[in-house]
């Protein structure tokens, strides 16, 4: 079944199903996680190609189920067109970049951000007039780093953190924004060979364990209230960017 061995396909839907459950609950957090456990079985490149359609998939289902994309789509609309610029620089970059300092700077910026987050919960969320300069650099940062590892989260996500949206506002925010860049990725990794083949069959595999994990975290954030699901969300980013130190050290 897709040229691997049972116990790889195993490992491939127990990975996407708890990052599945991870990205019901807070609304991100599938590609790192799975990336993150398919790192130590699989190589690199197939392990990204692998990620885009649930990515997309998974995306498309948070964006559309949470209601209107109208309203998040006026607002964000300047990081999103900024982002996915970026998008293709990094996955034109991808084959040839050292990504270790850049994965090292920005995994110590998330944890360090959201242990001063978890620290001061009352904060206040950021001002209008920093939403103009801020969405498109955050929506900048985010798009280089996806198109390099398909993780275009953590600096997008400590933007929307700092506006303190309301946990539905902020799932289908992340929703609308995410599957906005998975559509282009997946052109761009197709284009550079690393979305085909094979890889293509194994990704739609995928999905399913993807939406499996998806549905049962949707279950736990429904019964969590707002302060619970900043702290968890805060959590999984400070995760996020432990992650991303460990990928540049180790």
């Amino acid at each position: 079944m897709f040229a691997l061995e049972w116990h790889l396909i195993a490992i491939i839907t127990g990975a996407y199903i708890f990052g599945g459950i991870v990205k019901g609950v807070v609304g991100m957090g599938l590609p790192m996680i799975s990336i993150a456990i398919l790192l130590n079985f699989l190589p690199p490149l197939t392990v990204l190609g692998l990620g885009v359609a649930p990515i997309i998939v998974t995306n498309m289902w948070q964006a559309v189920r949470m209601g209107s994309l109208l309203e998040p789509l006026k607002r964000f609309w300047p990081m999103i067109a900024t982002g996915l610029v970026f998008l293709f620089i990094g996955a034109e970059l991808i084959v040839a970049m050292d990504t270790d300092v850049l994965f090292g700077l920005l995994g110590a910026l998330v944890a360090v951000f959201s242990l001063i987050s978890l620290a001061s919960p009352n904060m206040p969320p950021l001002k209008p007039e920093t939403e103009k300069w801020a969405g498109p650099l955050a929506g900048g940062l985010g798009g280089l780093m996806g198109g390099i590892s398909t993780i275009w989260g953590p600096p997008m996500t400590m933007y929307f953190v700092m506006l303190k949206l309301p946990k539905d506002v902020f799932v289908r925010t992340v929703g609308m924004a995410w599957f906005a860049f998975s559509v282009p990725l997946a052109i761009a990794y197709w284009r550079n060979g690393i979305f085909s083949g094979d890889i293509v069959y194994l990704s739609f595999f995928a999905c399913i364990p993807g939406m499996i994990g998806i549905r049962i975290g949707e279950v736990i954030r429904e019964r969590i209230d707002q302060d619970t699901f900043r702290k968890v969300s805060l959590i999984v980013l400070l995760l996020i960017g432990l992650n991303l130190i460990r990928r540049a050290v180790f």
